[in-house]
Parts: structure tokens; sequence; C-alpha cells
């Protein structure tokens, strides 16, 4: 996903994305930790306009993904819809002149900062792939969790564990009405 700078000036340029996991750093680690799965290609289009002094690239990607249950560790699929905007100029962020009275400044404005005759899009686009997962994804709204004690999954079967016994010192609250 690099862009030339020099033939972007000329014209606008669409990037068609369609890479395995595997191709991007951090992606790769979360599924070697198994803290997600990749089942499908990342794939989407994006268009990369310069714009005065600045690069503007929009579009979208998708990608379906298995992440484990928050309550039972059962694997959920999720379909992840990921719109893409991105700003970059190729100069310093905190060296842009703004107004002193303008409330917004340049770093508030999102704008990433490049240099050089190339610019790669895989390291901001896998980090709002990264930002898409969903953090608390359940199996389903009424997911029982795993037991406490013996650790059955509570969804597929009852176990005779008793309640978990509370910490004497926090016995008083067990009752407490706000």
């Amino acid at each position: 996903m690099l862009i030339q700078i020099d033939k972007l000036k000329r014209r606008p340029r669409q990037i068609e994305v369609a890479e395995e996991a595997a191709c991007f750093p951090v992606l790769s680690d979360l599924e070697v930790a198994e803290t997600a799965t990749f089942n499908e290609p990342v794939r989407g289009s994006l268009e990369a306009i310069w714009v005065g002094d600045y690069i503007k690239v929009a579009g979208n990607v998708a990608t379906l993904v298995s992440t484990p249950c928050c309550r039972c560790l059962a694997s959920v699929s999720t379909r992840l819809e990921v719109p893409i905007l991105l700003t970059y100029t190729n100069r310093e962020v905190g060296d842009m002149p703004l107004d002193e009275d303008m409330e917004l400044q340049a770093d508030d404005l999102g704008l990433i900062s490049f240099s050089g005759d190339e610019l790669d899009l895989r390291p901001d686009v896998e980090q709002e792939i990264v930002m898409a997962l969903p953090q608390h994804a359940l199996c389903k709204t009424s997911c029982l969790g795993l037991c406490h004690s013996c650790g059955c999954n509570l969804n597929q079967k009852n176990c005779n564990c008793k309640a978990p016994i509370l910490h004497p010192g926090l016995a008083a609250l067990k009752d407490f009405k706000v």
C-alpha cells in the first residue's frame, strides 16, 4: 500500500486492498496471541488525493474477525466495516502556524506527518482496524459465562458448585441499597 507522492500530485489514486492479516504486523501478533482470528483477508478500496499541502486518504476496509466471548470464551464472529479517513502532511505537525485565538491546535487536527517520496498506508490502516475491534464481544446478551469454581460453561450445562463465599469484611455490603 505504497503511494508515490510525485504521481499523486498529477492525479488521484485508487487503491484496492486485499491482503491477509499476516501482512499486518499487529494483526498477525493478535492471531499468534489468540486474541483475534481474521477469517477473511482485509478487503476494501481507498482513494488518495493531493489537496494543497495535504494528502487525503478516504475509503473503507472490511474483514471477518473472531474474538472470544468476554464471559464464556466461546468464539464470536464479527463483521468489521472500517471507514478510513486519514490526512497526511509533509510538514512537522508541531511546527504548523495557527492563530492563537483558534481553539484547535495542529495536534488536534489528526494530521499524520510523513517524509520522503513514498507514503506507506499499511501502519495507519492497521491502526484503524485494531481500533475497530470489539472490546467486549458477547456470544449472546444472555450469556451466563463460566462457573467461578469449576470453570464449566454455564450456557451448555449447569453445575452443582456452591456460590462463591465472599470475604467477611465485604459481607456488610451484600445487602447495601443505593
